[in-house]
């Protein structure tokens, strides 16, 4: 539910000022320097005054699809601010929506904003040949472990294999489906949707909420109900959600994995089905053709159906959403001079983890800067570019004509 009516009694902001010289919207949030730019928004990095805490403020360009905002905020616009506006971004009532949380913001799945504020149009925002941005900002939280992205991006260094990188995030993806089936079954009486797709599931769009690396799914800017008319050539948009979140995990495993190797490994299991992985991608894919909402039910949903149903579909992807694989890697570390690989579980290997990215991070900015002199990292030797393979990039894709399950054929 979108639950506006607690919005109104928070300290939700509706209009701000925004300083043309440095970009600050006072008094508030202080510019600190530009995160990213997307097709319907730019993305930078403030500082909070009144909490000190570093967030990300979300400016929606012109073209972003917008929709009709609730009645209360349009009411309370005109009557505080003599503001007429009607419409803002379909990214902001997707965002604070809540897709079936439990019982607290602690349950949430997806990313939920600060706050959310109005800012009168300006010619200079963006630059003088731009077309003003819209007048709503979002307001985010900075998780600083990123995206899922890049925890890929430093992984590729340390040539494990597929079987290590599945040992590590296989548990914590499993909760990106019961995201997605949490917003596929969310109703909203007010708007008379009766459940949402996320239609964007891919790596820059999960993140990490912590350094133990629980994934959350954000970016709600494709985000619509199910009947929606965008939905007019799609027979059921769940298992396009479904399709783009199972490639997205084998892009993680394969952008991951034995980059010194290039990505041989990962293309000669997932096309021999050598690996419980692929196995489960193939059966989900040419038999079990599973929602989200089914993937990864609670252990007594699960054995009810298993009761019900037998051995029939779907249950070959609920055994692999619900299993552990291994106990251990063989996680490469840097000791008084040499490398070892150590055996360690999942969570000590995050922290190592958080370690190599934050030095990649490091590393990068003084390449750029011509000041990285004669630091090497001990890792980054490994580094070579992957090895193409059309036949697997095409299976993986996920956006440009990609075979997605729940598209009519013809879009294929």
């Amino acid at each position: 539910m979108l639950q506006f009516k607690q919005l109104l009694n928070t300290n939700y902001t509706i209009v701000r000022n925004i300083n043309e010289t440095t970009h600050s919207f006072e008094p508030e949030y202080v510019y600190s320097h530009k995160l990213g730019r997307g097709y319907e928004g730019q993305a930078d990095i403030y500082t909070s005054k009144s909490t000190n805490q570093t967030v990300v403020i979300k400016t929606f360009f012109p073209w972003t699809r917008e929709e009709d905002m609730p009645k209360e905020i349009a009411a309370r616009l005109q009557r505080d601010y003599n503001i007429t506006e009607k419409k803002w971004p379909v990214d902001i009532t997707a965002t604070l929506r809540r897709y079936n949380a439990k019982s607290s913001m602690a349950d949430d799945l997806t990313v939920h904003p600060i706050d959310v504020f109005y800012v009168p149009r300006t010619e200079k925002e963006l630059g003088p040949k731009e077309r003003p941005p819209l007048p709503w900002r979002m307001v985010l939280p900075l998780y600083s472990s990123g995206s899922l992205d890049s925890a890929a991006a430093a992984l590729a260094y340390l040539n494990l294999t597929t079987a290590d990188i599945d040992f590590l995030y296989r548990p914590r993806y499993k909760t990106i489906f019961e995201a997605l089936g949490r917003m596929h079954t969310t109703v909203e009486p007010e708007s008379n949707a009766t459940g949402f797709c996320h239609d964007d599931i891919k790596l820059d769009n999960l993140f990490l909420r912590n350094e133990a690396h629980e994934i959350m799914v954000g970016d709600m800017g494709q985000t619509r109900s199910l009947n929606h008319s965008y939905h007019k050539k799609w027979y059921d948009c769940r298992l396009v959600d479904a399709h783009r979140a199972w490639k997205t995990y084998l892009v993680l495993l394969r952008n991951s994995s034995a980059r010194n190797n290039g990505t041989s490994e990962f293309d000669e299991e997932l096309m021999a089905q050598t690996t419980d992985w692929a196995d489960a991608y193939w059966n989900w894919l040419e038999s079990d053709l599973t929602l989200p909402q089914h993937m990864v039910p609670e252990l007594d949903d699960m054995e009810e159906e298993e009761e019900e149903e037998g051995a029939g579909a779907g249950n070959s992807t609920h055994g692999f959403w619900n299993t552990t694989p291994k106990s251990t890697i063989n996680f490469p570390v840097y000791r008084e001079g040499r490398i070892e690989k150590v055996a360690m579980g999942r969570e000590e290997a995050f922290r190592e983890l958080e370690g190599i990215k934050k030095e990649l991070t490091e590393f990068k900015k003084a390449r750029n800067a011509g000041t990285v002199g004669e630091w090497v990292p001990w890792w980054w030797w490994n580094a070579t570019s992957p090895v193409a393979n059309k036949t697997v990039e095409y299976e993986l894709k996920v956006i440009d004509g990609a075979h997605l399950v729940g598209l009519e054929d013809s879009w294929w």
